[in-house]
């Protein structure tokens, strides 16, 4: 008897640390799912995407700040890491041109999120029936994209949907405090009037009250013809702004081509955020970067100047777009 009941009790052990693994090897691998990967074309939008996930997941981007979106071609692991994303996130076909025909295919387009369909977001045209895609730059969109994401990922997460519940409003507060100090910043009457390369910042000027003279792109797919630098130089001629907003990968000859020896000081705007860390607050310090730009070109701050010496050149001298 005594026998038996030993061999019970070995029986009722060796079951329950079977049914002990058993759940710890399940919760594990429930742990290993919750962690959401989120995929973005350009790093501004990854960087949205960290502050709502924070920890609980891992976000990239797979276009280079150096480098174009509008003439982005996809590499093989580029590819691979938006199918094997859980959620891949783009602005849409009027941004991302090249990557319209791939974001259409039905295994990616159940997972991917396009802002520029998200309902509520501040819009903004460049022509007629011509939707400017440059949505980030106006921080009350990046709420709203926010937003989304921490749907999804709640929806994808629902463990987590407490701490990405409270990541969103860490975030929008945060948003809150930062208008609040832009709008302080430029409650000053600029110092003279300024240019930009490319007609890319109309969401961030808006929202602040802020206004350039010239540009000298409209669409970086379409250069302009001889005739619209012939008025463009008359216009820098006539206008006369003291900066210019440049870019990384501005053309230098068609700057020069088009200031035709007239001096100002270009600064090179961070429209990408390649200069930016992808953490909680990667978004915040980015258009923090972007306000300092704006701020050392209109008030000509000798301080701002100092901090941004490095991204600062005078142009106007060079070699020549038609020469």
């Amino acid at each position: 008897m005594t026998s038996c009941f030993s061999k019970t009790r070995r029986l009722i052990n060796q079951t329950r640390r079977v049914l002990i693994c058993t759940l710890l090897f399940f919760s594990v691998i429930s742990q290993a799912r919750a962690e959401v990967n989120i995929v973005t074309t350009i790093r501004p939008l990854q960087l949205i995407a960290e502050a709502v996930i924070q920890g609980h997941g891992s976000t990239a981007s797979i276009i280079d700040p150096q480098q174009s979106p509008h003439h982005f071609s996809m590499s093989p692991s580029d590819r691979v890491a938006l199918a094997q994303a859980d959620i891949a996130i783009w602005v849409g076909p009027a941004f991302e041109t090249y990557l319209t025909d791939f974001f259409a295919q039905t295994n990616l387009s159940e997972k991917s999120l396009t802002l520029i369909d998200i309902p509520g977001l501040r819009l903004h045209t460049i022509a007629e029936d011509q939707i400017d895609a440059h949505l980030w730059l106006d921080s009350s969109n990046a709420v709203r994209i926010a937003q989304a994401i921490s749907t999804r990922v709640a929806a994808l997460d629902p463990q987590n949907e407490v701490a990405y519940r409270d990541n969103l409003s860490r975030f929008e507060a945060g948003v809150d405090a930062l208008n609040s100090e832009l709008l302080q910043k430029f409650s000053r009457q600029p110092k003279a009037e300024y240019a930009v390369y490319h007609n890319a910042y109309q969401y961030f000027e808006k929202q602040f009250g802020l206004r350039h003279a010239l540009f000298i792109l409209q669409d970086p797919e379409q250069p302009p013809g001889i005739h619209e630098i012939i008025q463009l130089r008359q216009d820098f001629q006539n206008r006369a702004p003291s900066c210019l907003l440049s870019q990384t990968d501005a053309s230098a000859e068609l700057v020069n081509t088009v200031l035709n020896g007239h001096q100002l000081q270009s600064i090179s705007i961070d429209l990408l955020a390649s200069r930016v860390r992808a953490d909680q607050d990667g978004y915040l310090q980015f258009m923090k970067n972007l306000a300092d730009d704006f701020a050392a070109c209109l008030y000509n701050d000798e301080s701002l100047n100092a901090l941004l010496n490095s991204k600062i050149t005078l142009s106007g001298r060079g070699t020549s777009w038609l020469n």
